[in-house]
């Protein structure tokens, strides 16, 4: 159960959550997971790169960014990727947006299933069976 399932069975589903992971107004309109970086990514390509580099370490909270995002931030290969998608952007902008755009990803951990919410709020994940 990821960070937002658990936000919801608690009731602390606050509209920044909603948001960024999707059910405003009540589940009618939903957000893709990827829409903030997407659009950030529209903007400025590089820092759609860095935002995507330190998303699993940001916070609904404040102070939203941690020492881990940090640290995260400065490592080699993640300094790599800012720069090339810089270079990239500095070369007409389209070449680094597609190469931003291609590094979004989804975590890949996530148990694939359907979330089913009723009036009182209750939500329960429903996977798929394997056969």
């Amino acid at each position: 159960m990821d960070a937002a399932e658990e936000d919801i069975q608690n009731g602390k589903y606050n509209l920044v959550s909603k948001f960024l992971y999707g059910g405003i107004l009540s589940g009618v309109i939903v957000l893709p997971t990827n829409f903030v970086k997407i659009i950030v990514s529209l903007i400025f390509p590089p820092l759609g790169t860095l935002l995507e580099i330190v998303s699993k370490y940001l916070y609904n909270e404040f102070p939203y960014i941690t020492w881990d995002a940090i640290v995260e931030i400065f490592k080699y290969d993640n300094i790599n990727k800012i720069i090339y998608t810089f270079i990239l952007t500095s070369m007409f902008y389209v070449p680094g947006l597609v190469y931003t755009l291609s590094q979004l990803t989804i975590d890949k951990n996530l148990t694939r299933g359907t979330l089913e919410c009723d009036a009182e709020g209750t939500c329960t994940l429903i996977t798929p069976q394997n056969n």
